[in-house]
């Protein structure tokens, strides 16, 4: 449908395209920045040995779901091919509001008696594709898409117990993403988007928990097993 016909109804300031090429051949092809924001659900499982933990095994085996608020940018490229197939590429950085999550090993003979672990997970980047198809579609512009790449979170994880023994560690671990979205060119030069991806960091972080209470264990440890499901929707500026 042509710019003129929408401007004419009044459903659409304009049927032009974002992108380098606009308006009448509803083309996509361009460089995009942008602001997002949404939820991040968290799944992460701990895993700990250490000789004198509070567990009569020795061992502290934790599963945890937690979610985040997390604001974001990014940038990209798109380009449509003369078929309406779509392909492009995006970087992404997000924060998270909510940064730790503390695991907590009580022991069951003493309620003063804990080892507690803090995992943190302070922000993510991703690298990641995109293919699609552009449609035209009772009068709106879309881009149904996937998106796969890969993704890397600025990870830490802390031990503390109540006599003072401390260790900690920082890492940036990189994982996989997969998922699906939907655009929506709404205005010349923005665009309206909803997407969701999961993304699976395997074994995010290992700290080693060497001596506690003066009793040494080469093999003590702690680690951290991540994936997230996360729910976006993103504002873009079309260059």
């Amino acid at each position: 449908m042509k710019k003129s016909s929408i401007m004419a109804k009044g459903v659409m300031i304009a049927m032009s395209m974002i992108g380098i090429t606009h308006a009448d051949n509803n083309n996509w092809t361009g460089f995009y920045v942008g602001a997002d924001a949404g939820f991040v659900f968290n799944d992460a499982q701990l895993t700990s040995q250490q000789l004198g933990f509070t567990s009569p095994s020795e061992t502290c085996d934790m599963s945890s779901n937690f979610s985040t608020f997390s604001p974001g940018i990014q940038l990209g490229y798109i380009y449509q091919f003369p078929n309406s197939f779509v392909s492009g590429i995006e970087a992404n950085a997000a924060f998270n509001a909510n940064q730790k999550h503390e695991f907590n090993c009580n022991s069951e003979f003493n309620p003063d008696v804990h080892d507690r672990l803090t995992f943190r997970n302070q922000m993510q980047t991703s690298v990641k594709g995109r293919v699609g198809r552009a449609l035209d579609w009772n009068k709106s512009i879309l881009l149904p898409y996937l998106t796969a790449g890969a993704s890397f979170a600025n990870v830490g994880l802390t031990y503390q117990n109540e006599g003072g023994d401390y260790y900690s560690t920082n890492t940036t671990q990189s994982g996989w993403l997969i998922g699906a979205g939907i655009e929506w060119a709404f205005i010349q030069h923005w665009s309206l988007r909803a997407e969701y991806y999961y993304v699976d960091y395997g074994n995010a972080i290992n700290l080693k928990i060497p001596s506690v209470y003066g009793l040494e264990d080469p093999n003590g440890n702690g680690h951290i097993d991540l994936s997230s499901n996360n729910v976006v929707v993103a504002l873009n500026y079309w260059i």
